[in-house]
């Protein structure tokens, strides 16, 4: 049976690099706040009695060094979307 790359019907799809950085960057500012959400839960399911004990300091640390990460991550994020949205793109020129 011989193979062909091209299909009636349906259409190669083809994004310009910088609408496609754009989206993913989107998509990772749509996902910031669940996974911060995430780690910040996560102290609740270490193991509170018995040998494998964490202590208060080192979840207070964990905590704060999540939640200094996400500050550096979505200002990281803003930065990327507000240079994206500064470039003018071709179509406006």
């Amino acid at each position: 049976m011989k193979r062909t790359t091209d299909r009636p019907g349906s259409p190669t799809v083809f994004h310009e690099r910088r609408t496609y950085r754009r989206r993913r960057v989107m998509d990772a500012a749509r996902v910031a706040p669940g996974l911060a959400l995430i780690l910040w839960a996560l102290p609740m399911v270490w193991p509170q009695t018995g040998e494998g004990t964490v202590s208060s300091a080192t979840a207070l640390i964990y905590i704060f060094a999540v939640w200094a990460g996400v500050i550096l991550l979505t200002w990281g994020l803003s930065r990327l979307l507000a240079d994206e949205a500064d470039e003018p793109s071709d179509d406006e020129s």
